[in-house]
């Protein structure tokens, strides 16, 4: 039993000395993907928007982390120049994600503890995100989920839709040892989200009419920026602004991180 016991200890003391707790600092870009962004891949760089955040990472020193995060940032996108220019749909959010993934490093540190100059890793977690999507209105910005641009609250409508969300955190990247305790990641990764109302759009069949009458000249023409009040009596009233796809959100950037364990 004392053995055993001296066993445990032993193993704990080595476990501690082995695990690393770092901290830092994030900067990058994050990208939407959703009803008003283009259908080709490399023009998804017109809307990328700062984000910055901080990070707290724990490591063994095997292939498994855990890393916490909290990014601020913004997402937008804009008919004019994406795939639909006809639609004249735009609008633009802030972003507060926290997150927590797990990390695979594909290279493990070596028998000493030493991590190596460059590992490639992996990495999936949860997060949870607030937006809150704005499109602009003759001289200023509005909120777009109180006014119910699709009909939201209706009936036979949408109920309004939460501007809190679950998302899926995935994506790779790059850490690079700076120095003894310091270490720059370079990584790129997507959000699988569960909502298509990021950018306040989505594949519903609405009634020009109706949300007028009952939401408010505003919210029908948000809904609409391509017909006026007046155009509305000589064309059809029913109409859908998108597709069926949820959205999405991704995000490419560098944090420094400082181990903060001996």
């Amino acid at each position: 039993m004392r053995l055993l016991l001296i066993s445990v200890l032993l193993a704990g003391a080595v476990l501690v000395q082995a695990q690393d707790f770092e901290g830092g600092i994030y900067f990058g870009a994050t990208m939407y993907s959703g009803d008003l962004s283009p259908k080709i891949l490399p023009r998804y760089t017109r809307f990328a928007e700062p984000a910055g955040g901080i990070v707290l990472r724990y490591r063994d020193r095997g292939v498994l982390g855990l890393r916490g995060s909290l990014t601020y940032g913004n997402l937008r996108g804009d008919d004019a120049r994406s795939a639909y220019p006809q639609r004249k749909l735009a609008f633009q959010t802030k972003l507060l994600e926290a997150a927590v993934v797990g990390e695979w490093y594909l290279i493990p540190d070596n028998f000493l503890g030493d991590s190596p100059l460059i590992t490639p890793y992996l990495f999936m977690g949860v997060g949870v995100f607030h937006f809150n999507p704005e499109a602009q209105y003759e001289s200023g910005y509005v909120e777009l989920q109180p006014l119910g641009t699709e009909g939201q609250g209706l009936k036979n409508y949408e109920r309004p839709y939460s501007r809190t969300q679950v998302a899926i955190p995935f994506g790779a990247g790059l850490r690079l040892l700076l120095g003894k305790r310091g270490f720059l990641s370079l990584e790129a990764s997507a959000r699988k989200i569960f909502t298509d109302y990021l950018d306040d759009v989505t594949g519903a069949v609405l009634d020009y009419n109706r949300i007028y009458e009952e939401k408010g000249e505003m919210a029908a023409r948000l809904s609409r920026p391509d017909i006026t009040p007046e155009e509305a009596a000589y064309i059809s009233n029913l109409y859908r602004r998108g597709g069926d796809w949820f959205d999405a959100y991704g995000s490419i950037g560098v944090s420094y991180t400082y181990r903060l364990s001996r």
